[in-house]
């Protein structure tokens, strides 16, 4: 298991996606899990590597 703090727009786009997936009955959980399932799918090693960095660069400096 993993928990994880994500900021307001994160968390506004999760519930948005949720919501309009009621037919689904899906959870926040398999929401982040379709996410990065995708995310992961592609983005292969070790290019995910190299994009996770990418991207915690930009969101640490603000850009993201």
């Amino acid at each position: 298991m993993i928990l994880v703090r994500v900021d307001d727009y994160v968390y506004k786009r999760v519930e948005e996606i949720v919501d309009e997936s009621r037919e689904l009955s899906m959870t926040k959980s398999e929401c982040i899990y379709a996410l990065l399932k995708v995310f992961f799918g592609v983005n292969k090693p070790p290019k995910d590597f190299e994009k996770i960095r990418e991207l915690t660069i930009k969101m640490r400096k603000g850009l993201l």
